[in-house]
């Protein structure tokens, strides 16, 4: 049996992960980015067991709006904690506070370890390229390249 991981916990690790290499804002706007999200979903739910986690939530996409509301809370509790904004006109950048050892911590601290959501970033920006940040260089990571071989990618 593995430890519990949240919706707060798999947002916050992929916002991380992703501050680790580079990326500094993310498009959250339209059905894209919470189609990368699902498979970033899919990505963690395929990796939990080996990782010793247990996902306790799931994220589906609403048939209507194309949205996630589990999502959607998770980047609002990332934003209350400080390690996000959402300080645009239109709420639709969210732009990451954290810096590269502030995010590393984070990683070391979250269920599943750093390689979980290393592995979960893979598969967001596989699917999702609207982010910017030094992440179209060269995907730059907090942890040496020989320990990303952990998870194989979906």
């Amino acid at each position: 049996m593995g430890r519990d991981l949240t919706a707060d916990d798999f947002v916050t690790g992929l916002l991380a992960a992703l501050a680790c290499r580079g990326v500094r804002v993310i498009s959250i706007r339209g059905e894209e980015f919470y189609q990368a999200m699902e498979h970033a979903y899919r990505a963690l739910e395929a990796a939990a067991a080996e990782r010793l986690v247990e996902p306790r939530f799931a994220v589906f996409l609403d048939p209507i709006h194309g949205d996630s509301p589990v999502v959607r809370e998770a980047i609002s509790t990332v934003v209350l904690r400080d390690l996000a904004s959402l300080d645009n006109p239109e709420y639709q950048d969210l732009r990451l506070k954290m810096v590269e050892g502030q995010a590393d911590l984070l990683l070391n601290t979250l269920p599943g370890g750093s390689a979980l959501y290393e592995h979960i970033a893979e598969a967001f920006v596989m699917w999702y390229p609207y982010i910017a940040g030094d992440v179209a260089e060269g995907l730059e990571s907090c942890r040496p390249a020989e320990l990303m071989a952990e998870l194989p990618l979906l």
